[in-house]
Protein backbone atom coordinates (compact mmCIF):
# COMPACT_ATOMS: atom_id res chain seq x y z
CA UNK A 1 0.00 0.00 0.00
CA UNK A 2 2.75 2.45 0.97
CA UNK A 3 4.69 1.71 -2.22
CA UNK A 4 1.58 2.39 -4.29
CA UNK A 5 0.96 5.70 -2.53
CA UNK A 6 4.56 6.81 -3.03
CA UNK A 7 4.42 5.90 -6.71
CA UNK A 8 1.15 7.75 -7.19
CA UNK A 9 2.57 10.87 -5.53
CA UNK A 10 5.78 10.77 -7.59
CA UNK A 11 3.89 10.27 -10.84
CA UNK A 12 1.54 13.15 -10.07
CA UNK A 13 4.48 15.42 -9.24
CA UNK A 14 6.44 14.38 -12.33
CA UNK A 15 3.42 14.86 -14.58
CA UNK A 16 2.84 18.37 -13.23
CA UNK A 17 6.47 19.43 -13.72
CA UNK A 18 6.65 17.73 -17.10
CA UNK A 19 3.59 19.59 -18.37
CA UNK A 20 5.37 22.92 -17.87
CA UNK A 21 7.82 22.06 -20.65
CA UNK A 22 6.03 19.50 -22.82
CA UNK A 23 2.58 19.20 -24.32
CA UNK A 24 1.95 15.49 -24.89
CA UNK A 25 -0.71 14.65 -27.47
CA UNK A 26 -1.82 11.02 -27.14
CA UNK A 27 -3.54 9.23 -30.01
CA UNK A 28 -5.07 5.77 -29.80
CA UNK A 29 -4.99 5.28 -26.03
CA UNK A 30 -7.99 2.98 -26.34
CA UNK A 31 -5.76 0.53 -28.22
CA UNK A 32 -3.99 -0.30 -24.96
CA UNK A 33 -6.12 -2.86 -23.07
CA UNK A 34 -7.01 -1.90 -19.51
CA UNK A 35 -6.00 -5.35 -18.28
CA UNK A 36 -4.36 -8.53 -19.45
CA UNK A 37 -0.90 -9.18 -20.93
CA UNK A 38 0.35 -6.36 -23.16
CA UNK A 39 3.74 -5.91 -24.79
CA UNK A 40 4.25 -2.31 -25.94
CA UNK A 41 6.93 -1.88 -28.62
CA UNK A 42 8.05 1.32 -30.32
CA UNK A 43 10.78 3.70 -31.42
CA UNK A 44 13.42 5.10 -29.06
CA UNK A 45 14.23 8.80 -29.50
CA UNK A 46 15.20 10.14 -26.08
CA UNK A 47 16.13 9.40 -22.49
CA UNK A 48 12.61 10.27 -21.34
CA UNK A 49 10.64 8.09 -23.77
CA UNK A 50 9.54 5.90 -20.88
CA UNK A 51 7.78 8.90 -19.33
CA UNK A 52 6.18 9.85 -22.63
CA UNK A 53 4.73 6.36 -23.09
CA UNK A 54 3.49 6.12 -19.50
CA UNK A 55 1.99 9.55 -18.82
CA UNK A 56 -1.05 9.32 -21.15
CA UNK A 57 -2.07 5.94 -19.70
CA UNK A 58 -3.74 5.14 -16.40
CA UNK A 59 -2.36 1.63 -16.47
CA UNK A 60 1.06 1.16 -14.86
CA UNK A 61 3.77 -0.15 -17.18
CA UNK A 62 7.02 -1.99 -16.54
CA UNK A 63 10.04 -1.05 -18.62
CA UNK A 64 13.04 -3.04 -19.71
CA UNK A 65 16.17 -0.90 -19.52
CA UNK A 66 19.95 -1.14 -19.65
CA UNK A 67 21.36 -2.38 -16.36
CA UNK A 68 24.06 0.33 -16.26
CA UNK A 69 21.33 2.98 -16.32
CA UNK A 70 19.19 1.04 -13.85
CA UNK A 71 22.10 1.16 -11.41
CA UNK A 72 22.63 4.93 -11.55
CA UNK A 73 22.94 5.95 -7.90
CA UNK A 74 20.71 9.00 -8.19
CA UNK A 75 17.81 7.16 -9.83
CA UNK A 76 18.25 3.50 -8.89
CA UNK A 77 15.72 3.80 -6.05
CA UNK A 78 13.14 5.19 -8.48
CA UNK A 79 13.69 2.51 -11.12
CA UNK A 80 13.49 -0.17 -8.43
CA UNK A 81 10.32 1.35 -7.00
CA UNK A 82 8.80 1.37 -10.47
CA UNK A 83 9.80 -2.29 -10.96
CA UNK A 84 11.87 -1.63 -14.07
CA UNK A 85 13.54 -4.72 -15.53
CA UNK A 86 17.31 -4.31 -15.93
CA UNK A 87 18.97 -6.11 -18.83
CA UNK A 88 22.60 -6.59 -19.83
CA UNK A 89 24.55 -8.92 -22.10
CA UNK A 90 25.41 -11.05 -19.06
CA UNK A 91 21.87 -11.09 -17.70
CA UNK A 92 19.69 -11.42 -20.79
CA UNK A 93 18.02 -14.70 -19.79
CA UNK A 94 17.06 -13.41 -16.36
CA UNK A 95 15.58 -10.21 -17.80
CA UNK A 96 13.60 -12.10 -20.44
CA UNK A 97 12.29 -14.50 -17.80
CA UNK A 98 11.19 -11.61 -15.57
CA UNK A 99 9.36 -9.95 -18.48
CA UNK A 100 7.64 -13.26 -19.24
CA UNK A 101 6.56 -13.63 -15.61
CA UNK A 102 5.10 -10.12 -15.67
CA UNK A 103 3.11 -10.82 -18.82
CA UNK A 104 1.87 -14.17 -17.55
CA UNK A 105 0.62 -12.37 -14.45
CA UNK A 106 -1.41 -10.04 -16.68
CA UNK A 107 1.04 -7.11 -16.69
CA UNK A 108 2.09 -4.58 -19.32
CA UNK A 109 5.74 -4.44 -20.38
CA UNK A 110 7.44 -1.82 -22.56
CA UNK A 111 10.46 -2.64 -24.73
CA UNK A 112 12.36 -0.44 -27.18
CA UNK A 113 13.36 -3.08 -29.79
CA UNK A 114 15.94 -0.85 -31.49
CA UNK A 115 18.21 -1.57 -28.54
CA UNK A 116 19.22 2.06 -28.03
CA UNK A 117 18.39 5.70 -28.70
CA UNK A 118 18.63 6.67 -32.36
CA UNK A 119 21.31 9.12 -33.50
CA UNK A 120 19.65 9.77 -36.86
CA UNK A 121 16.04 10.56 -35.98
CA UNK A 122 14.80 7.49 -37.80
CA UNK A 123 13.32 4.14 -36.90
CA UNK A 124 16.19 1.68 -36.77
CA UNK A 125 16.19 -2.11 -37.08
CA UNK A 126 14.04 -3.95 -34.52
CA UNK A 127 15.86 -6.77 -32.74
CA UNK A 128 14.13 -10.07 -32.06
CA UNK A 129 14.60 -10.31 -28.30
CA UNK A 130 10.96 -9.51 -27.65
CA UNK A 131 9.92 -12.49 -29.80
CA UNK A 132 11.42 -14.80 -27.18
CA UNK A 133 9.34 -13.13 -24.47
CA UNK A 134 6.17 -13.24 -26.55
CA UNK A 135 6.67 -16.90 -27.49
CA UNK A 136 6.11 -17.94 -23.88
CA UNK A 137 2.91 -15.90 -23.51
CA UNK A 138 -0.26 -17.75 -24.53
CA UNK A 139 -2.58 -14.75 -24.34
CA UNK A 140 -2.32 -10.98 -24.71
CA UNK A 141 -1.39 -8.61 -27.51
CA UNK A 142 1.41 -6.44 -28.82
CA UNK A 143 0.65 -2.71 -29.08
CA UNK A 144 3.02 -0.75 -31.35
CA UNK A 145 3.67 2.90 -30.53
CA UNK A 146 5.41 5.85 -32.18
CA UNK A 147 6.91 8.90 -30.46
CA UNK A 148 7.14 12.06 -32.55
CA UNK A 149 8.54 15.45 -31.57
CA UNK A 150 11.58 14.59 -29.44
CA UNK A 151 14.23 14.69 -32.16
CA UNK A 152 16.69 17.49 -31.49
CA UNK A 153 15.70 17.87 -27.83
CA UNK A 154 18.28 18.05 -25.06
CA UNK A 155 17.20 14.54 -24.03
CA UNK A 156 17.90 13.03 -27.45
CA UNK A 157 21.08 12.07 -29.28
CA UNK A 158 20.07 13.87 -32.46
CA UNK A 159 21.33 17.29 -33.53
CA UNK A 160 19.48 20.59 -33.45
CA UNK A 161 18.57 20.48 -37.13
CA UNK A 162 15.85 17.98 -36.23
CA UNK A 163 14.18 20.36 -33.80
CA UNK A 164 10.59 21.03 -34.95
CA UNK A 165 8.88 24.39 -34.84
CA UNK A 166 7.53 25.24 -31.41
CA UNK A 167 4.60 27.13 -30.04
CA UNK A 168 6.55 29.28 -27.59
CA UNK A 169 8.70 27.59 -24.97
CA UNK A 170 6.83 24.30 -24.83
CA UNK A 171 7.63 21.34 -27.06
CA UNK A 172 4.71 19.44 -28.57
CA UNK A 173 5.16 15.66 -28.55
CA UNK A 174 2.82 13.09 -30.05
CA UNK A 175 2.59 9.52 -28.78
CA UNK A 176 0.58 7.24 -31.07
CA UNK A 177 -0.61 3.84 -29.81
CA UNK A 178 -1.40 1.56 -32.73
CA UNK A 179 -3.94 -1.23 -33.17
CA UNK A 180 -3.20 -4.40 -31.19
CA UNK A 181 -1.25 -7.13 -32.97
CA UNK A 182 -0.96 -10.87 -32.30
CA UNK A 183 1.63 -11.76 -29.68
CA UNK A 184 3.50 -13.91 -32.21
CA UNK A 185 4.12 -10.96 -34.59
CA UNK A 186 7.65 -10.79 -36.00
CA UNK A 187 10.12 -7.96 -35.46
CA UNK A 188 9.70 -6.93 -39.11
CA UNK A 189 5.90 -6.83 -38.81
CA UNK A 190 6.00 -4.72 -35.64
CA UNK A 191 8.53 -2.31 -37.16
CA UNK A 192 6.31 -1.92 -40.22
CA UNK A 193 3.35 -1.14 -37.94
CA UNK A 194 5.37 1.51 -36.10
CA UNK A 195 6.48 3.02 -39.42
CA UNK A 196 2.83 3.42 -40.45
CA UNK A 197 2.11 5.37 -37.27
CA UNK A 198 4.47 8.11 -38.48
CA UNK A 199 1.61 9.63 -40.48
CA UNK A 200 0.28 11.06 -37.21
CA UNK A 201 2.14 14.29 -36.48
CA UNK A 202 2.02 16.69 -33.53
CA UNK A 203 -0.27 19.62 -34.25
Amino acid sequence: MMRRLILSFLWALARTLFALRYKVVAIGKANVPAKGPVLLLGNHVSWIDWLLVQFPLRRRLRFMMEKRIYEWRSLHWLFKLGEAIPVSQRAVKGALAEAQRSLKAGGAVVIFPEGGITYRCRIEKFYRGFEIIASETDTGVIVPFFIDGMCGSRWSRTVRKYTPERAGWRRVVTVVYGAPMPMDSSAEAVRDAVMKLKEYRAQ
